[in-house]
């Protein structure tokens, strides 16, 4: 059986009252036995003395009646059992035994004989019994003795009486003050005890609880204390539910939260058979911000975004960061899509508000993607992901709009999935391969070098587009290594027509955004080297996307290109918003306008106009000028007439595979036109 703190108290303090009065209990009986056995003794000793100094006349005179009455009165007296006079030789003159003492009753009853002598023989060694003699003289002759026999026996019952009493009185005691003594500790102890363990379970629980502080003694301290440390826990707890729950940037609601609140809203849309959207916000360019402004003018512009779209909200939305620049709103209670539509209008609006950071004047926006419930999906994940990616196929189309998710979004995510998986494997399989155009001189025709096209030929689904699955490389990091696999392919085929002693000209490699990024200009210089191709052979093209990235880092990157000794070539110059800033912060050898200006000419004015207001320019800033997309006579005469140094396209020929491209530069070498590079020829 288990005891308790307070049944153990209780016992341990009955055992110690118990011993320490039974063991005083004990040693007053004995004294006091002690004390009375003395008196006792005292008694006889003085009807000895007093018989010893009467008896001699009788002794003498030979009056043993008046003996026999000595020993008579001595024997009645209480507690005296015998008493015997006996001469020098030991025969007994005069005896009487108290026949009504217990102690005689037992020992007569044995005996047959009443004579004196046998009784005193059996009496002899009985401890019950107290002995004592005296010597009867006269005239210094000794005439006999007088014996006494003393009962205990008398005192011992009295004793065990009294024992007997005293026991009861103490147990009595006992019992009471073990009762007392732990209602006290029940009440002035135990409970307070058993109130710290209920509160410190409810702590354990992650119950908030306290205890009342009733006395200012040890026990209030330690609850003084426990109220303490339960504070500093609710703190702890607040302060970690805080970190695991909310944004510790915006103090919005984290990914976490988010999708618990969109599981609440599921649970209760099920009952009450209403809908909600989820939209998924996503800000356009915000990189940019960081890399000029600097992180954290980005991270002020991240907490105003917050506190903008918390504003634009209704009473019950939730707005929450899902981390980077991605928000998420939870809009409750939606009737239709139109009401939709006015939660993104004013988003997109309160987005866009122009703020003051850090002393610039600071526009952004943001592209949103909508997913309601239940047509997009009946759970937070699925929600979330289509929500995504309509943003993503919104972004793709036009940034700074909403777009609600379809399921046609759905399947064309699927594939891309499924797309960047056969990706991975695409260069192990032999699937990628490489494609050269040719780029020729606008004033003879003459070959002057080709641009590099990277092709993939899917197993089931043919041939994909680059515009298809270039994106998509770029979106999940695999460009690095594809670029770094066209480079080293395009160096292998350039030092083999070397080789074969085909003069090829120069080739134009595209160089993707984020393979710019991990500066692959000392990769670059190590191909090179392995293949032996000169500097002049090779021919970077780079797009404004490239540019968008911090510009000190860009500036770095092209300055160590540079020492490599390639050219650099500005690619779709035309198609984008600060193609003139760009020319004026970096220095390029040579611009490609952009096919869709050349496919206007030269009846379209607005193509006519831009072309030669781009060629004037270039000339100006003595940059060559190859013109993509060339497919008629007359764009090709239109901009050799306006001194555009180069051109491809399908009127000189198509993109093809390294086995065609070989043959098209040995049929152009053997046909009488051999393949020089002028001076001036990029």
């Amino acid at each position: 059986m288990r005891l308790g703190l307070g049944a153990k108290f209780t016992l341990t303090v009955l055992i110690i009252l118990a011993g320490t009065n039974a063991a005083n209990t004990l040693y007053d009986l004995n004294a006091s036995f002690r004390f009375h056995e003395q008196q006792l003794i005292e008694r006889g000793r003085a009807l000895g003395r007093l018989i010893s100094l009467v008896s001699p006349e009788a002794i003498l005179g030979f009056d043993f009646l008046t003996l026999n009455n000595y020993t008579r009165e001595v024997s009645e007296q209480p507690d005296i059992v015998y008493s015997v006079i006996t001469n020098p030789e030991g025969a007994v003159l005069s005896s009487y035994i108290d026949t009504t003492d217990p102690l005689a009753k037992k020992y007569l009853g044995q005996t047959e004989s009443r004579d004196a002598l046998k009784v005193l023989q059996k009496l002899e060694d009985r401890d019950e019994l107290i002995k004592l003699q005296f010597p009867i003289t006269h005239d210094g002759k000794l005439l006999g003795n007088f014996l006494v026999g003393l009962s205990r026996e008398g005192l011992q019952s009295e004793f065990r009486q009294q024992l007997t009493i005293k026991m009861l009185v103490l147990a009595a005691v006992v019992v009471f003050l073990s009762l007392a003594i732990y209602a006290v500790f029940r009440f002035n102890i135990l409970h307070p005890i058993q109130r710290l363990i209920a509160a410190s379970r409810d702590v354990g629980r992650g119950q908030h609880a306290v205890v009342d502080v009733k006395s200012s003694d040890e026990l209030g301290l330690l609850a003084t204390a426990f109220n303490a440390m339960a504070e500093g826990i609710k703190r702890e707890q607040a302060q970690l539910h805080r970190q695991a729950n909310f944004d510790t940037l915006t103090g919005l609601p984290n990914r976490l939260m988010a999708f618990d609140r969109i599981d609440m809203e599921i649970s209760r849309a099920k009952r009450s058979g209403q809908r909600f959207a989820v939209l998924f916000i996503d800000l356009d360019d915000f990189k940019s911000v960081n890399d000029s402004l600097g992180h954290p003018v980005g991270d002020r512009l991240l907490v105003a975004i917050g506190a903008r779209l918390q504003a634009a909200l209704r009473e019950g939305d939730t707005v929450a960061r899902l981390g980077g620049d991605e928000f998420l709103i939870l809009a409750s209670d939606i009737r239709s899509e139109m009401q939709v539509e006015k939660i993104a209008d004013r988003v997109l609006e309160a987005v866009a508000e122009p703020q003051e950071l850090n002393g610039r004047r600071v526009v952004a926006h943001c592209s949103i993607g909508i997913a309601l419930y239940p047509d997009n999906g009946e759970n937070a994940e699925s929600l979330l992901a289509n929500a995504d990616n309509a943003m993503y196929q919104g972004k793709a189309t036009q940034q700074g709009t909403a777009t609600f998710f379809t399921e046609q979004m759905n399947i064309r995510l699927r594939k891309r999935v499924q797309m960047a998986q056969d990706l991975r494997v695409a260069i192990e399989l032999g699937q990628l391969t490489l494609n050269f155009q040719p780029i020729v001189d606008t004033a003879d025709r003459r070959h002057r070098g080709a641009e590099v096209l990277l092709r993939w030929t899917h197993p089931d689904r043919g041939a994909i587009s680059p515009a298809e699955f270039i994106p998509l490389a770029e979106a999940d990091g695999q460009i690095v290594d594809i670029g770094d696999w066209v480079l080293e392919q395009a160096c292998r085929c350039w030092s083999s027509w070397r080789d074969a002693g085909i003069e090829s000209g120069f080739l134009a490699i595209n160089i993707s955004r984020i393979q710019f990024r991990r500066r692959f200009s000392a990769r670059l210089a190590e191909l090179m080297s392995i293949y032996g191709v000169p500097p002049e052979a090779l021919e970077l093209e780079i797009t404004e996307s490239v540019l968008l990235d911090d510009h000190s880092q860009v500036a770095e990157e092209l300055n160590s290109l540079r020492a490599v000794g390639v050219k650099l070539s500005l690619d779709d110059f035309g198609t984008g918003f600060s193609s003139l800033s760009y020319l004026k912060r970096f220095r390029f050898d040579v611009l490609k306008i952009d096919r869709s200006f050349i496919a206007g000419l030269p009846n379209n004015p607005d193509d006519v106009s831009l072309v030669k207001a781009i060629l004037a320019m270039a000339k100006g800033l003595d940059l060559n000028v190859v013109a993509e997309g060339v497919e008629t006579q007359e764009q090709l005469s239109f901009i050799t007439a306006q001194s555009c140094e180069f051109a491809q396209g399908y009127l000189f020929a198509r993109p093809s595979d390294e086995k065609t491209y070989r043959s098209y530069l040995e049929n152009r070498h053997t046909g009488g036109e051999p393949v020089r590079r002028s001076a001036n020829a990029t």
